[in-house]
């Protein structure tokens, strides 16, 4: 069965209320002649969502729950990893298929998910967290100089998911430890891991790094550049202090 469901425009999910400068003079008592006044930013434009494909009675919960989720998350992934030059798209389509190899996967600014995968997983919402930020990546191809690793792409994915998904995400998490089996371009979660680790380190090292895979600027040699060192000895460096963390722990 084939079916579409379309949700309009919540623009009070993704707006920022301005104050006028005269209302903000009147609550601070003054403005001092030497202080600029920031210019008033343009209001956000607001998201929408549409559900096709093919949907039966039993796909309605997960159709709605991924609604949901859309609007949860979508405005506050934008915030973040939207670049002015790579704008991310404001109307996203979900396609649910029968028979998907895969769970998710995302093309532009349409994702498709398994409906199968959903009814035998349907605590996995947050897969679409993950799949929009493909949405909002919106990386350059590689080539002529310009390295995209597709570890760190889903790296990021899986980082946002971590930060921007649901709280509460049962059978999914990141590995609170990594060890010698595991190694930084393992990809996913322990990849996201890895940058989770960084930006607590390096505050503001995922941007950078996210920033220049939109410029497609990105080389391995940034690692040093943000955090100091290669990335292999920043692994290491994780490595050992999520260890010392577990043992903390455990004692």
């Amino acid at each position: 069965m084939r079916g579409s469901l379309r949700f309009p425009v919540r623009p009070a999910a993704f707006f920022v209320a301005m104050l006028p400068v005269a209302l903000l003079a009147a609550l601070v008592g003054r403005l001092d002649a030497q202080d600029a006044v920031p210019e008033e930013q343009p209001a956000p434009q607001p998201v929408s969502v549409s559900v096709e494909g093919e949907i039966g009675p039993e796909d309605a919960p997960a159709a709605g729950r991924l609604t949901t989720e859309f609007f949860r998350c979508y405005p506050s992934l934008i915030e973040r990893f939207e670049r002015p030059d790579r704008p991310a798209p404001r109307h996203v389509t979900i396609v649910f298929k029968q028979q998907l190899r895969v769970p998710a996967y995302c093309t532009g600014d349409e994702i498709t998910v398994s409906a199968a995968w959903l009814r035998s997983n349907p605590d996995d919402i947050a897969l679409l967290t993950h799949e929009l930020t493909h949405a909002v990546q919106q990386y350059p191809r590689a080539g002529r100089g310009f390295d995209k690793p597709g570890w760190l792409v889903e790296g990021i994915a899986d980082y946002a998911r971590k930060v921007y998904g649901p709280e509460r995400q049962p059978g999914w998490r990141l590995p609170e430890r990594l060890s010698s089996r595991n190694n930084y371009d393992d990809g996913y979660r322990v990849s996201a891991r890895f940058l989770e680790w960084l930006d607590e380190r390096t505050p503001g090292a995922v941007d950078k790094l996210h920033d220049a895979l939109s410029r497609g600027e990105y080389k391995e040699s940034l690692f040093e550049e943000v955090a100091g060192k290669p990335v292999a000895d920043l692994w290491t460096e994780c490595v050992a202090a999520l260890s010392a963390e577990a043992r903390e722990e455990d004692s």
